[in-house]
């Protein structure tokens, strides 16, 4: 017997704008964002969503989701300034930096340092650092997968990085946890950290929670747990990029824009990039600066 078509649904039609947006999951513990991302699109039937920088499985928090032609930005959301509230535990390490590794207790018990002390050892960790990521982690060197290759024994120390951390501090200090604020860029491991304050302090440390409370100006306010979402909380990709300069065009430009073509830069306009062309409150195109910055044009089409 042939098999049966599916009904038709929302994205199968024509004559009905497709979505085009973001959702901002609240990642429970004890998932992956992938099994995260699953629910949400099942649930929508709005075709495949991708998501913006994945949360281990024991972490919590801030997961965003893109939508439709919202996957063109899906880079630059993942580049967003990130806020995580997490807890180091100090005492004793584990080969993933987090608590889903074997704990190895520090021997001899270290005494435990003052908060002072721990303050004073967070303060080489903020600013542009050189950091090594966890062995257990989704970094590539050459071409494979570190936590995959931990996995099958086959241990790959990776080099350090080059990565930002914006603000860091102590929030709650009783022995042997550290509850810290981390703000920071993108590529910056909560578990690095963990790691090397221990280090530092001749402790040992691990991560042992993680909360992510912001990507860029989207936050846990705004999120939703993976199976209460519904199509209400798809929201405009202007919520990720009003952090970008922006430059308004007129309506009766739009078309210009759409059709690739040039227009010119207004006076005194910084030409940084990136850098997003308006239209009455919606982001129209991602735009690159031409002919020395006195005009400009389309670079990725938005709508």
């Amino acid at each position: 017997m042939p098999a049966q078509p599916r009904p038709k649904t929302a994205r199968d039609t024509d004559d009905e704008p497709q979505p085009r947006g973001l959702i901002v999951v609240n990642k429970p513990m004890g998932i992956t964002s992938r099994r995260a991302l699953d629910i949400v699109e099942r649930q929508l039937d709005v075709g495949a969503l991708g998501h913006c920088g994945s949360l281990d499985p024991l972490a919590t928090g801030v997961l965003v989701l893109v939508v439709g032609k919202a996957r063109k930005i899906q880079d630059m959301v993942v580049r967003s300034e990130k806020v995580y509230d997490i807890t180091v535990t100090l005492g004793g390490t584990t080969e993933t930096d987090d608590a889903e590794g074997e704990l190895v207790p520090t021997e001899p018990a270290p005494e435990p340092p003052t908060r002072e002390a721990v303050e004073a050892a967070l303060l080489p960790f903020i600013g542009e650092i050189q950091q090594v990521p966890p062995v257990y982690s989704a970094v590539k060197v050459g071409g494979k997968r570190l936590h995959k290759e931990a996995r099958k024994g086959n241990i790959i120390e990776p080099k350090p990085r080059t990565v930002n951390v914006h603000a860091l501090s102590v929030t709650r200090y009783e022995w042997p946890q550290v509850d810290l604020s981390l703000r920071c860029g993108s590529g910056t491991y909560a578990r690095s950290i963990a790691r090397d304050l221990g280090a530092a302090l001749g402790t040992g440390g691990y991560m042992s929670r993680l909360v992510r409370e912001r990507v860029g100006d989207l936050d846990l306010d705004m999120a939703r747990a993976p199976e209460d979402v519904t199509h209400e909380h798809i929201v405009g990709i202007e919520a990720a990029l009003s952090v970008y300069p922006r430059l308004n065009v007129p309506l009766e430009q739009r078309h210009v824009l759409t059709r690739g073509q040039t227009l010119r830069t207004p006076p005194g306009f910084p030409t940084q990039e990136p850098c997003f062309a308006w239209v009455q409150g919606e982001v129209i195109a991602a735009i690159t600066f031409v002919n020395g910055g006195t005009h400009f044009r389309t670079k990725r089409l938005l709508v």
